[in-house]
């Protein structure tokens, strides 16, 4: 499913950007389906919302993200499992691939940035060496409103200098050179759990939403109901909370480098 260009490209860095990679139609019906996404309402037990805090305004909610949606949009679960998704991702890995995990962020107009970090960390619990991300805008990224940044490293498997919570120290993306990847409704980008990757915040007065499909090795096994019943335990959406727990602090794996808490 990818070129020799490609297969060099992600095999090198860790990430390849594959510019034209679904059809007009699939992007028409892609922004479509976002929107019928971000409409569904807080059912508890299905698909998580989570919301961030408007700077200075702590009573306002603003959606930051919505995840678990697979098993309840067909379309997307379809699209999401073609051939060409599913070959694509296993030229990349070397082997089949299952999904792991799914979520959109929507990081609205004034929306805050995703620190700097790899994904790596928040996977470690699961038996799973592995992760590679399909990343598919809905939105035209630009500078402005906070497109994905990698560093374009040669390393794999490795475990950058972190903070306590998990971010990358001050500096470390930037031993390397960093790509803004200005990609566009229709694109794909791919990129492994151990790339060093950050966004800045939305400045713009649009959304910039985008959708996070992660896999692994079909030789490790499908791992995704465990994922969700632990994320949904110790760092659930507001709505499903129990008052007077510390999700901040039991659920800081799974909220890596996130604007909301």
């Amino acid at each position: 499913m990818l070129d020799a260009a490609a297969r060099d490209q992600f095999r090198r860095h860790g990430y390849v950007w594959l510019r034209g990679f679904f059809t007009g139609a699939e992007t028409d019906d892609l922004q479509r389906w976002t929107d019928e996404v971000a409409g569904w309402p807080e059912t508890p037990g299905r698909w998580m919302r989570y919301y961030e805090r408007p700077a200075g305004d702590s009573t306002a909610k603003m959606l930051a993200r919505i995840e678990n949606f697979v098993p309840y949009h067909p379309g997307l679960a379809a699209l999401f499992s073609s051939a060409k998704v599913l070959g694509t991702l296993a030229d990349c890995c070397e082997e089949p691939v299952v999904l792991f995990k799914d979520k959109i962020n929507f990081k609205l107009a004034g929306g805050a940035g995703f620190a700097p970090h790899q994904d790596a960390p928040a996977y470690v619990d699961f038996g799973v060496e592995h992760h590679l991300t399909l990343m598919a805008p809905a939105d035209p990224f630009t500078e402005e409103n906070g497109c994905l940044e990698v560093s374009r490293w040669e390393s794999r498997h490795e475990s950058l200098p972190q903070n306590p919570d998990g971010t990358l120290r001050d500096g470390v993306m930037d031993r390397w050179p960093v790509d803004r990847l200005l990609a566009r409704p229709g694109d794909a980008i791919v990129f492994d759990a151990w790339v060093p990757h950050r966004s800045g915040p939305n400045r713009s007065r649009a959304p910039r939403r985008s959708f996070y499909l992660t896999f692994n090795p079909a030789s490790a096994g499908d791992h995704r109901a465990e994922y969700y019943a632990r994320k949904r335990e110790c760092f659930p959406p507001e709505y499903e909370r129990v008052p007077g727990v510390d999700y901040a602090a039991r659920g800081r794996q799974f909220n890596l480098g996130n604007p909301f808490d």
